[in-house]
């Protein structure tokens, strides 16, 4: 199972460097935009990402799933974890987000990512995450550690929340969440050294994983937003829950990833309105 994991982690570099590659060079060309709703958005490089991905996944794996952003668009959120909680112990899933940061990709901004993580026995057990803007491709297997661009990476040394900079973005899915995660900037700020608002799960956890940051809280996300963050958190000794301290399930709708050391400090500050 050990070499099956790693050839698995290795394909999932690949095809993450492959498609980060194409959208950074294709973005060039142009891009055809679709309005998901008023504050979320699709382009046609989503959508030719997230099929290079699912091609190269089915040509050396044809009996593994595919769970891609773009392929399970438009379903409920009840037929969403319908269809998570219908994953089989036996089952290799690949949880793909073929661009994170899909609004910042169409502004130019410079904070968007590939995010692939895959789950055996219920569990994400690897994760790829690349950045095309900064080439730097983030990976973990379980029980196997946490690397950027193949050096080991461990989580920051802040032990106070006082020391600690919080990640989180604004919900692209509805304005009720939006307005909840924003009730929870004030408590937060207040609690801790400094705030950024990046509006990309997969580098923000990224962040978290090799230290740039102490924490990340996100809400109103998918699987396909914090698979690969999961995995690559824990792979470099942090913690990750539910907001509310809470383990995570696999249909869970949000996440805090923090260094650990200040963990219960944001649980605090998250849970104070």
């Amino acid at each position: 199972m050990d070499q099956l994991y790693a050839d698995i982690l290795s394909l999932a570099e690949n095809a993450a460097r492959k498609a980060g590659i194409f959208i950074r060079e294709a973005r060039k060309t142009g891009l055809h935009v679709d309005a998901k709703s008023r504050i979320d958005f699709v382009s046609d490089k989503d959508l030719m990402s997230e099929n290079m991905i699912r091609e190269m996944i089915r040509e050396k794996y044809p009996d593994h799933l595919f769970f891609g952003e773009e392929s399970v668009y438009g379903l409920s959120p009840e037929e969403e974890a319908a269809r998570i909680e219908a994953f089989r112990e036996e089952d290799f899933v690949w949880v793909v987000d073929p661009i994170d940061g899909t609004v910042n990709y169409i502004r130019d901004y410079p904070q968007y990512a590939i995010s692939i993580g895959v789950v055996h026995h219920r569990r994400i057990i690897a994760g790829v995450i690349y950045d095309p803007f900064r080439d730097e491709l983030f990976s973990a297997l379980e029980g196997k550690g946490a690397f950027l661009n193949g050096a080991p990476i461990r989580v920051s040394a802040a032990k106070e929340a006082g020391d600690a900079i919080v990640n989180t973005s604004m919900p692209m899915n509805n304005m009720t969440t939006r307005a909840d995660m924003v009730s929870r900037i004030p408590p937060v700020s207040e609690s801790f050294q400094s705030m950024r608002i990046w509006n990309c799960a997969a580098i923000s956890l990224a962040s978290v994983a090799c230290g740039r940051s102490d924490a990340d809280y996100e809400a109103g996300i998918h699987l396909w937003d914090m698979a690969a963050g999961i995995v690559l958190v824990r792979e470099a000794g942090g913690e990750v829950t539910q907001m509310n301290g809470l383990p995570c399930a696999l249909t869970q709708t949000n996440v805090l990833a923090t260094n650990g050391s200040i963990h219960a400090a944001a649980v605090s500050a998250l849970n104070t309105k």
